[in-house]
């Protein structure tokens, strides 16, 4: 038992996210040179950053969006190793992928700012909704006679 257990990889959120981008580029993999591919990209960098690092106040020092996506992005390069790049089924098309985000990125930073805005925007809708609607444990709600 103790042996399946050291066999199970514990993954970073960045390593767990480099997974997600390899399956994005798998599914994608016909338009990988197209601006609207990046764009997509982008959004779900954008999107798992505030899913996973947003309210831990991590990749977040920066009041431009872009730099805290950037952040990010260095985050998640520095935990490219040769063992993880084997374990992905496009390590080719990832490294040239992530090397022409950061293109479009730098040649579109008015509308990334926009796209990231939106999402935050959402993304705090929710939370806030959500936080609204919560009923707290053991709290019983009295029927109107």
């Amino acid at each position: 038992m103790e042996k399946i257990m050291s066999a199970i990889d514990v993954l970073s959120q960045e390593e767990k996210f480099i997974h997600v981008v390899d399956k994005f580029i798998t599914h994608h993999h016909n338009s990988v040179n197209n601006n609207v591919f990046y764009k997509k990209l982008y959004v779900l960098f954008a999107g798992y950053h505030l899913k996973y690092f947003y309210s831990r106040a991590q990749y977040r020092n920066s009041c431009y969006h872009v730099d805290n996506i950037m952040q990010m992005f260095t985050g998640v390069v520095s935990t490219l190793n040769t063992t993880l790049l084997r374990k992905l089924a496009n390590s080719n098309t990832l490294l040239h992928c992530l090397n022409s985000l950061v293109n479009y990125i730098s040649g579109n930073l008015d509308e990334a700012e926009h796209i990231y805005a939106d999402l935050l925007a959402q993304y705090e809708k929710k939370r806030i909704a959500g936080s609204l609607a919560y009923t707290p444990p053991g709290s019983v709600i009295r029927k109107r006679l």
